[in-house]
């Protein structure tokens, strides 16, 4: 136990009292399975935008980015950021064909591209495992962070805040979800830059910060961190986040809640500039963490403690209070994201595929328990977590862009490809990039990413030569 900062412990009490007060408020407002999923599909722009823009910023890019800077510098912005940004361009190039389909989730993409419906369960088991980590990790960051400026111990604090997100998610969906974000996501922008203009006034300046930065050891201002990793390994780290961004089902969920094509392409391009300023701030930021903390002698072992370290103690009170709620913004408006994502992938696209003809009232109820038992299981599991944030979030990348970046793209843009040729291709892809990641990260020299994609790509071809040519064609539907 530490001591407790009151200031610190009342500014958390009051954030939960008023995302539970608008959770309260956005049940009242749902009215049927279709405001819970997707607001009904009447999402305006500003709503839309910031409620991206909160889910895209996560405890993996307050806590886990820093704490990846810390340790391996400024290359994190070659290796993720800019593979994250070229995947919101790349989106926003097919986010009109998309929300013209007027599918819910990502399975209903891909199995209306296909022409199969097997296709729901197939993908939507692999982003029930894809979302699941990124709760686990979630909860991981919020609970070391709340643990360090209150005192109390990680595996209650972890409890509390967990339920807390399960109940103001299960009551309004998607409602709920996309008020919140838009709170959450204007405090934590501004919250960042203000920690950041503090941070660059203390230190002498932004220049200052990046000369005292390299100094520590010139690699960490490289921006592929010079002699650290083979082009191929940051090659695989681009293309695994950059994949991602086409294949998360929150993502498509929020395109499917927009009210029309126009606000769909707004919202992906203005959280886009919005997220490429944020980022560029981030990273410097975590550059002047490490300054700070190594030049005062309060270096870290555990990377993903370097931001708290700085919170707790570097930082005057105010400046850390504003910084609390940056990072708890950060954590709640992706985590409600990701359960209510999960919850309605197990109702919408596997439950519903089992049970056809359960009406609205049934598929509202699953997705309200799916929600509370995968959040409960995540809440568990973070715990005892099996690595350290950013190591989840490669995880989970990998899985994400070996099962789906190259099927399920040229299942859109290729309509004669066969669609069970590109449902094994997805299975056989996920299964590789899971086996390469919990082999260490590789099979045999080959980056788990690229495996993973390159077992995609190979079924995906023979498959289709074996499905035309020796099973027989079936007609697709049209798209």
């Amino acid at each position: 136990m530490t001591e407790v900062n009151p200031f610190y412990l009342s500014a958390f009490i009051l954030y939960l009292g008023i995302v539970l007060a608008i959770g309260v408020w956005a049940y009242t407002r749902t009215r049927d399975v279709m405001d819970f999923w997707v607001f009904g599909q009447g999402m305006g722009p500003v709503l839309a935008t910031w409620s991206l823009v909160a889910n895209f910023v996560s405890s993996v890019s307050v806590i886990g980015f820093i704490g990846a800077v810390y340790v391996g510098g400024y290359a994190l912005m070659t290796e993720v950021i800019l593979g994250l940004m070229l995947g919101m361009a790349a989106l926003y190039a097919v986010v009109g064909f998309v929300r013209r389909l007027n599918v819910l989730t990502f399975p209903d993409l891909i199995a209306r591209v296909t022409g199969f419906e097997i296709a729901r369960p197939v993908a939507g088991s692999v982003l029930l495992v894809s979302g699941w980590l990124y709760l686990i990790m979630q909860l991981v960051g919020a609970g070391l962070l709340v643990t360090a400026i209150t005192g109390v111990p990680y595996q209650y604090m972890v409890w509390v805040i967990g339920l807390v997100f399960i109940l103001y998610t299960v009551m309004g969906g998607l409602v709920s979800v996309a008020w919140t974000d838009l709170l959450q996501g204007i405090l934590m922008v501004f919250a960042v830059f203000m920690a950041l203009g503090y941070m660059a006034t203390d230190l002498g300046g932004i220049s200052s910060i990046n000369e005292a930065f390299g100094a520590l050891d010139s690699s960490l201002v490289h921006p592929t961190q010079e002699g650290a990793r083979s082009v191929l390994a940051i090659s695989a780290l681009f293309v695994a986040f950059f994949g991602t961004i086409l294949t998360e089902q929150d993502m498509l969920i929020r395109i499917a809640a927009t009210r029309d094509v126009k606000t769909a392409k707004i919202h992906i391009a203005a959280a886009g500039v919005i997220l490429s300023v944020f980022y560029s701030a981030l990273i410097i930021l975590g550059g002047a963490t490490a300054v700070a903390l190594m030049g005062s002698g309060l270096a870290v072992d555990n990377p993903d403690a370097a931001f708290p370290t700085l919170i707790t103690q570097y930082v005057p009170t105010g400046v850390g209070v504003l910084i609390i709620l940056a990072v708890m913004s950060a954590i709640l408006s992706t985590t409600d994201t990701r359960l209510h994502a999960t919850g309605m992938t197990v109702a919408r696209d596997i439950f519903s595929y089992f049970r056809p003809q359960a009406d609205e009232a049934r598929l509202m109820k699953v997705s309200r328990i799916a929600t509370v038992i995968l959040g409960i299981t995540a809440t568990a599991a973070a715990i005892n977590p099996p690595g350290t944030i950013i190591f989840l979030y490669g995880f989970r990348a990998v899985l994400l862009t070996s099962a789906f970046l190259v099927p399920v793209y040229v299942a859109v843009f290729w309509t004669r490809i066969s669609g069970r040729a590109v449902i094994t291709a997805i299975a056989a892809g996920a299964l590789t990039g899971l086996a390469g990641e919990a082999a260490g990260g590789s099979l045999g020299w080959v980056p788990s990413t690229f495996a993973g994609v390159g077992v995609a790509t190979t079924v995906l071809l023979l498959g289709h030569l074996f499905f035309r040519k020796v099973v027989g064609p079936r007609r697709r539907r049209p798209v």
